[in-house]
C-alpha cells in the first residue's frame, strides 16, 4: 500500500483499524500454535494535532482474547475513548481507560494516547517523560532454536553485540537442553545467560535440568514448572535464580504467597494490559528486592520501540529489555526496521517518535 493510498483512507475515516501481516524467519511456536507470520491490527486516528496510532497483537497462547475479539472490542470502545482523550487534562498514564477493554486492546489505546499527548503538548520525547528516558538500552539475545542451529545462532547473537541472551528450554529431552546450556557457556563465558521453560517441567524434571546446571552461572530460570506453586521447592533443591512471566497476568495472587523465592519478574505490557498495570508491577517488584524485566510478547517493531523507551524512563538502571524477537521478522511495520537500529547490542532510540511516513505501509492490508 503506498502514502496516497492511506492519506485517502484517512480522509475517508476520522479513524480505523488496518490488519498487519508479517512474515516471520522461523515458525512462532506458543502452547496452542504454529505460525510463519505474525498478524495484528494498526489503529489510527486523525485527530486534531496530527496522525496517532496504537497497535493491537493479541497472540494466542499468551493472550486469551483472539485478533477478532480485539478487533471487535477495538471498535466498540475507541469512539468513546477518543471523545474523552481530546478534553481530558489527565496524563495518558492517568487516564480512565474502558474497563471492558482486554490487555492487547488497551496496550495499543495506551500507545495512541502516548502519541497524542505527545503531539499535543509539541515538546520533546526527553521533556515528556518523566523521569527522563536513559539511552541507550540494553537489550538480551534470543536463542530459540535446535541443537543443529545453535551455532549459527550463537554468532549471530555475538555479531549483535549481546551481554545477555535468553535460551528457550523445555521442549525437548533434558539432557539436550543441558546440553544446550553447557555448549552456549563453553563458547561464551562471559555472556550472562538466562533461561525460559515456559511451564515445560514437572518439577523433578526442573530439578534435574536446574542442578546440573548450577556451575554454568545462569542469571535465573524463567517459568520452569508446570505447577507454578511448586517453584519454593524447586528453589530449596537448587541454587539457580527463578522468575516468573506468564503467571504474573493468569494468577497473581499465587505470585505474592511464592514472592520470597522470586528473583526476577518478566514484564509483558501487551499481556499485563499496558504501562498502567505494569508500573504497578515495577513498583512491587522494587519494593521486595525483585528484579522487574521487560520484555515484548511479539509485536512489531512499533511496540518494541515504545516498550523500550518506557523502559528507558521507568526502570532506573534496566536490565537487558527482551526485544530481540525483532529479529525473527523479515519485515517490520516500522521503517527502517526496529532490528537495524540496534548497534553492540544496545538500541539507540530515536530522538522523537516515529510519524506514519516512518511506517512501512507495504505490510498493512486495505480492505477493498
Amino acid at each position: 500500500m503506498n502514502r496516497t493510498t492511506l492519506e485517502t483512507l484517512i480522509a475517508e475515516n476520522t479513524w480505523n483499524l488496518l490488519p498487519y501481516h508479517l512474515p516471520l524467519r522461523n515458525r512462532l511456536t506458543t502452547q496452542k500454535e504454529s505460525d510463519s507470520s505474525r498478524k495484528g491490527l494498526l489503529l489510527f486516528w486523525q485527530s486534531n494535532v496530527g496522525i496517532v496510532y496504537g497497535e493491537i497483537a493479541p497472540l494466542q497462547g499468551l493472550h486469551s482474547e483472539s485478533l477478532d475479539e480485539a478487533k471487535l472490542l477495538a471498535q466498540d470502545q475507541f469512539p468513546h475513548f477518543i471523545r474523552e482523550l481530546e478534553v481530558s487534562n489527565e496524563s495518558w498514564l492517568e487516564l480512565n481507560y474502558p474497563k471492558a477493554l482486554a490487555p492487547s486492546v488497551k496496550f495499543g489505546f495506551e500507545m495512541l494516547a502516548f502519541h497524542y499527548q505527545l503531539l499535543r503538548q509539541k515538546t520533546s520525547l526527553a521533556q515528556f517523560l518523566n523521569p527522563e528516558p536513559r539511552f541507550p538500552v540494553l537489550l538480551n539475545g534470543l536463542l530459540d532454536c535446535s541443537s543443529e542451529g545453535l551455532e549459527s545462532e550463537i554468532q549471530r547473537c555475538k555479531i549483535a553485540g549481546y551481554k545477555t541472551i535468553k535460551i528457550k528450554v523445555g521442549r525437548g529431552e533434558l539432557k539436550e537442553d543441558i546440553q544446550k546450556v553447557r555448549v552456549v557457556r563453553r563458547q561464551w563465558a562471559d555472556v550472562e545467560i538466562r533461561l525460559d521453560a515456559n511451564q515445560a517441567w514437572t518439577l523433578t524434571e526442573a530439578e534435574d535440568v536446574l542442578c546440573a546446571l548450577e556451575d554454568c552461572n545462569l542469571a535465573y530460570c524463567e517459568e520452569p514448572l508446570q505447577d507454578p506453586r511448586e517453584l519454593p521447592q524447586l528453589k530449596k533443591s537448587c541454587g539457580v535464580n527463578l522468575a516468573l512471566d506468564e503467571t504474573l497476568s493468569r494468577d497473581p495472587e499465587l505470585e505474592r504467597l511464592i514472592q520470597n523465592n522470586l528473583h526476577a519478574y518478566i514484564l509483558k505490557p501487551a499481556i499485563l494490559g499496558g504501562w498502567q498495570e505494569t508500573l504497578k508491577w515495577i513498583k512491587s517488584a522494587k519494593s521486595t528486592g525483585i528484579l522487574p524485566v521487560l520484555s515484548s510478547s511479539f509485536e512489531s517493531g512499533i511496540s518494541h520501540l515504545w516498550i523500550a523507551l518506557l523502559a528507558s524512563s521507568y526502570v532506573s538502571e534496566a536490565p537487558a529489555v527482551g526485544l530481540d524477537t525483532a529479529f525473527w521478522f523479515e519485515k517490520d511495520l516500522l521503517k527502517p526496521s526496529f532490528a537495524s537500529q540496534i548497534q553492540n547490542g544496545r538500541l539507540i532510540l530515536p530522538q522523537k517518535w516515529p510519524e506514519f511516513f516512518e511506517l512501512n505501509l507495504n505490510v498493512l492490508q486495505v480492505p477493498p
